[in-house]
């Protein structure tokens, strides 16, 4: 793939196609609402629970790369067609899949690794006090399942199955110039004067003017020119996250997760990486002092 950006941006291209590679088919499991609530012994009860957490922390994790990956091919695409609106909409694409995948991998990676050893013990079946935390389960259904519902579907489903604002997972990277970067790209997808540009020029000698000028190349250069390290920085985001997910899925060396565990090739890029040597810590942690840790 030719690089359209900084070396830095190619070099998370190649991350996530040798993650890609590494990642197994898997099949998830999860049991029905009112079948859990008949489950009435504790051990197992826990053990369904704290299992259907981690396989969907592995599906948002997974996901999240799966996904920034044709994100960055389909801008790479536009670029090479000298297509505005394509590279627009895709670069526009991009930046929502990190902050979506963000607000939920930023709220849940702590507190899982905060309470690994609790965790582990359910997932073994050997947990004997039930331990739950609406908080990590909303956020990861949130991930999977959230879309905007109609007034009907609003009284039928949990408010984690309601997609919120953009803005709203934006915020959560909390980055003012990917908000700003955001909005930039809006103003072109969307109906406006900013999407007429590649046809139309006002100056004050000729007043507005129609061209047949070939301008899109000028344009999306344009805008990588000045948005080169917001959009590394966004993905990266979710990119270095979702790694920190799928590593801590294979810390689970439990016979549940063998079909999870995600080949440790994938991971060598994280090897130093602050946010993995602290979620790395906050696991060590959990297995002294206190069974829980905070975020539960």
């Amino acid at each position: 793939m030719k690089t359209i950006m900084k070396p830095c941006i190619s070099e998370l291209y190649s991350i996530l196609l040798g993650v890609e590679e590494s990642i197994p088919g898997v099949v998830y499991k999860f049991t029905k609402d009112e079948n859990f609530q008949e489950i009435d012994n504790i051990s197992e009860s826990q053990l369904v629970y704290w299992s259907e957490i981690i396989q969907r922390l592995h599906a948002c994790s997974a996901t999240t790369l799966l996904r920034l990956k044709k994100w960055i091919e389909a801008i790479q695409i536009a670029f090479e067609q000298k297509n505005y609106y394509g590279f627009c909409a895709s670069s526009r694409g991009l930046i929502e899949a990190c902050s979506d995948s963000f607000y939920t991998l930023g709220s849940v990676i702590y507190p899982i690794a905060e309470n690994f050893k609790y965790i582990k013990i359910a997932t073994k079946g050997e947990s004997t006090k039930i331990i739950l935390s609406e908080s990590i389960e909303n956020h990861l259904i949130h991930y999977l399942y959230a879309r905007k519902l109609t007034r009907p579907e609003k009284d039928a489903f949990p408010d984690s199955h309601n997609a919120i604002d953009v803005r709203e997972y934006l915020k959560s990277i909390n980055d003012e110039n990917a908000i700003k970067l955001y909005a930039e790209l809006c103003q072109v997808s969307h109906p406006s004067t900013m999407s007429l540009i590649p046809f139309l020029i006002e100056n004050d000698e000729y007043g507005l003017t129609l061209h047949k000028k070939q301008i899109d190349d000028i344009l999306n250069r344009n805008i990588l020119d000045r948005h080169r390290e917001t959009i590394y920085n966004s993905t990266m985001h979710a990119l270095a996250t979702s790694l920190c997910g799928l590593k801590m899925v294979n810390y689970f060396d439990v016979p549940l997760f063998e079909s999870l565990h995600t080949d440790e090739k994938a991971f060598i890029s994280l090897e130093g990486y602050p946010l993995w040597l602290s979620i790395e810590e906050k696991i060590n942690n959990s297995f002294k002092g206190n069974l829980l840790g905070s975020g539960l």
